[in-house]
């Protein structure tokens, strides 16, 4: 069986109840979702939860495919699910007949690729089009990607007609970083799944400060850094059990000015340009860290005020302006003490 899905926010919550109403009903299924926030899983608990369960389940990366679907040999588990693998000499589809093909990465297949599983979606009971014999399959096709599909259709880089054909239902699992009420329920279950295979070892219980600056951290890599940074702290915690130095420094939630949003806006600001103009010098003799937090602290402060200024304090509206989430925006504002007179 897969790992749970864990967490305690609303989003986690509906998509638990999205699963259990679409998993059954033996529809294609498109995931959307960040790098690392759990996509695979969500497409196991489908799975587990369908009617095709102890069928074949085949996962294919799109990004490293070859050859032609039709010609791809598969190594699937047995129905038992162990680790044992039954080889199968036969063709992909042929072999996940009544099961399930997730289809990893969607938005990396090329056109030759997407016109295949195109033509064998749009055929009569999926038929396997033969010289000599035809051979019909009953398989399900989950997909997923950390891309925009809808915009890449516009854009004239991705099937339309393969996309509404994938996504009769749409699962959204959000980032990390917008969800941070799933933080403890995650690390308390990753550091007791760590534990158990770190030779009976006991590890410091991390305490509710380093819980609340996790929770604070944007997670860009989302629930698989979480996880490796807490590989990091069971298997290499020291004797004292000090694991600060392993707790990551920017703020979460936080969209600096590397995002792509705040990128966009800098060019309405002179807010950095300033800053080095009249304090240059402290800064330079600054660590990096402190001075590029006091950097991005300024053009931040600078962006939501001028934002918060502009739509007269409608902090909804200067949310979706500055393309973060209202939560995000109240966070900061508390933050960088911004006030209605600036």
């Amino acid at each position: 069986m897969s790992a749970p899905l864990i967490g305690q926010s609303q989003v986690i919550q509906n998509i638990k109840t999205l699963i259990g109403k679409v998993a059954r009903t033996g529809e294609n299924i498109l995931i959307f979702g960040e790098t690392g926030v759990g996509k695979d899983l969500v497409a196991q608990k489908i799975y587990h939860q369908s009617n095709r369960s102890g069928k074949p389940f085949v996962k294919l990366n799109c990004a490293i495919l070859n050859e032609s679907l039709f010609d791809i040999q598969t190594s699937c588990f047995d129905e038992a699910g162990s680790k044992e693998t039954v080889i199968k000499q036969s063709g992909l589809f042929e072999n996940i007949s009544g099961g399930i093909l997730y289809l990893d990465n969607i938005d990396l297949m090329s056109p030759a690729h997407q016109s295949e599983i195109l033509t064998f979606l749009q055929n009569d009971n999926h038929s396997i089009v033969d010289p000599t014999v035809p051979f019909s399959v009953a398989i399900c096709i989950i997909s997923s990607t950390n891309q925009d599909l809808e915009k890449m259709v516009k854009g004239g880089k991705f099937s339309k007609s393969l996309y509404f054909t994938l996504s009769t239902f749409k699962i959204d699992i959000k980032p990390l970083r917008e969800r941070p009420e799933d933080i403890p329920s995650l690390i308390e279950y990753y550091c007791k799944k760590y534990l158990s295979t770190n030779n009976g070892q006991k590890a410091k219980v991390l305490d509710r400060k380093i819980i609340d600056e996790l929770c604070a951290y944007h997670w860009p890599g989302n629930v698989r850094e979480l996880q490796n940074f807490l590989k990091r702290i069971v298997f290499l915690e020291d004797k004292d059990g000090n694991n600060s130095d392993q707790i990551p420094t920017s703020r979460v939630g936080d969209k600096s000015i590397d995002d792509e949003s705040t990128k966009n806006m800098m060019p309405f600001s002179k807010s950095v340009f300033y800053l080095m103009d009249m304090h240059g010098p402290e800064l330079m003799s600054l660590p990096f860290k402190e001075a590029k937090k006091k950097i991005v602290n300024f053009a931040e402060k600078e962006l939501i005020s001028n934002a918060l200024k502009k739509t007269k304090w409608n902090r909804s509206k200067a949310s979706k302006d500055l393309c973060i989430s209202y939560k995000t925006l109240l966070t900061k504002i508390e933050r960088l003490n911004i006030q209605p007179s600036q």
